[in-house]
């Protein structure tokens, strides 16, 4: 008999949604590392209308984090 393991449909996350890699403080770490600090202003205010991380709801923080890591990535290579 094949067993299968089930997780509870709370725990389901949806495969479009990628968790950052990074924590925000690492990330941001990273992208002054890189000289990318205005950058991260800029998108921070412009496109999302806040001046802090934080002050984003948790889906618009991993949208920003993960727009960020991709902006590192390509400027790292």
């Amino acid at each position: 008999m094949h067993r299968t393991h089930y997780r509870p449909l709370e725990t389901y996350v949806p495969e479009h949604i990628q968790p950052c890699s990074k924590p925000a403080s690492d990330l941001k770490a990273a992208i002054e590392a890189a000289n990318l600090g205005d950058m991260w202003s800029m998108i921070l205010t412009l496109d999302y209308g806040v001046s802090e991380v934080e002050e984003l709801s948790v889906e618009k923080q991993d949208e920003f984090l993960n727009v960020m890591a991709l902006l590192l990535k390509a400027y790292q290579s």
